[in-house]
């Protein structure tokens, strides 16, 4: 559908350099613009700081066939790093909830409001998640992340922002260096936080 919608439009807004490649790449008409990803836009003005929390976030189907070997692997970081608080806004999937036994350590809260995860998210350490769109929201607030999946198509950020964990088995590694190492320094590689201003010039200056 992205594709298609390509060929037709006049103008292609895109939140990254690496996206405006890909469309370079696929010699894509129009004008090609980088302008951030609008999501962050309401991030700006949130103060962030770092805490003991870890956040934790977990319900992608392609992580429920061994979603119970990811929460024995957060429970066992959790129960050998008691100086820290782990927490996951429960997803109510069943495929996920039907291990929640598993969370020994943790603190299993109910899904959350958007506003108050992302005042959470600005106060925690580090985040674990299979999340997508996370991965920019925790790099915009200065936050690593671990991503429990195979691999991401939020590839800007990866090495500095985010390190993927590809099997639950190499978690436990991966959480020691990146806890040992978690400020981050640098802008985020998704947009500045005025996504909406940069794309009102580039219209106006179209009409």
């Amino acid at each position: 559908n992205r594709q298609a919608i390509s060929r037709i439009a006049d103008i292609h807004l895109c939140p990254t350099h690496t996206s405006k490649q890909h469309l370079i790449n696929e010699k894509t008409q129009g004008k090609i613009e980088v302008v951030g990803n609008t999501v962050l836009d309401n991030l700006v003005n949130i103060k962030t700081e770092y805490s003991n929390k870890i956040i934790v976030t977990m319900h992608r189907r392609e992580n429920h066939h061994n979603i119970a070997e990811w929460f024995s692997e957060i429970s066992k970081i959790a129960k050998s790093n008691s100086d820290l608080e782990f927490i996951i806004p429960l997803h109510p999937n069943p495929n996920v909830q039907k291990h929640k036994n598993l969370l020994e350590g943790v603190k299993v809260v109910g899904p959350m409001e958007y506003d108050e995860f992302i005042s959470l998210l600005a106060k925690s350490k580090l985040v674990i998640t299979d999340s997508g769109g996370l991965q920019e929201e925790t790099s915009f607030l200065g936050k690593k992340c671990i991503v429990c999946r195979k691999k991401t198509e939020r590839t800007e950020g990866l090495g500095s922002f985010a390190h993927i964990c590809k099997k639950p088995k190499d978690l436990s590694e991966l959480f020691r260096k990146v806890n040992a190492d978690h400020r981050i320094s640098g802008p985020s590689p998704y947009g500045d936080g005025r996504s909406s201003e940069k794309i009102f010039e580039v219209l106006k200056n179209e009409i």
